[in-house]
Parts: structure tokens; sequence; C-alpha cells
């Protein structure tokens, strides 16, 4: 009778235990995983991620597309101007700088 009153009550409390070692140590605060997520009016900046610099012509590498001056994105972005630390886009009509480094303050000549 012990064994099976001590069985229902472990049964009882394990699952508590469980739910609390499952927190994503990665969510911001203590928010929960579906506030976490959700975050309204968010603009996801494209990813810069190479600037090519020559004496003809200036490119970039953005979500993977290589692309130049002019260029439009696939999420209607479009590249303004290329600079040898960032890259200037026009993204709903507001104007955002791309860094390739954004702990870099002054590009290296």
């Amino acid at each position: 009778m012990f064994n099976y009153f001590a069985l229902v009550l472990l049964a009882l409390i394990l699952p508590g235990i469980t739910q609390a070692e499952l927190h994503d140590p990665t969510l911001p605060g203590n928010l929960p995983a579906a506030q976490a997520m959700d975050v309204p009016n968010a603009e996801a900046l494209p990813n810069l991620t190479a600037i090519w610099i020559s004496a003809a012509r200036r490119r970039a590498t953005i979500n993977g597309v290589t692309v130049g001056n002019g260029q439009t994105l696939a999420d209607g972005s479009r590249v303004v101007q290329i600079k040898p630390g960032y890259v200037l886009i026009r993204q709903n009509g507001v104007n955002k700088k791309l860094y390739l480094v954004p702990s870099v303050k002054k590009p290296v000549k």
C-alpha cells in the first residue's frame, strides 16, 4: 500500500519538476515563448555578409545575393550606396545602414 501511495505521489510531483527544467534560457527576460516570438511591427534587417570594392564597381552580398548600387533586394529594399564598412539601403522609405561588422568603428585601409 505504501509503495502504491509513493508511486502516485511521485507521479504527481515529477511533471512539475520537469516543466521547470525545460525553461528556454535564450528567451529575453521572463517572457513566455509565444510572446517572445511575436514582435509586432518588427522589420528584420537584411543580412550583409560581404563587400567588394574595385576600381570598376562596388558589390555587396546581402541575404546570400550579390548586388550592386541601385539594385532591389527580394524584400523590396533598394541598395543606395556601398561603402567600405557598410551598405546604405532604402527600406520602406527609410534609409538604413547595414554594417559588415557592427563593432568596427573605422574600416581598415
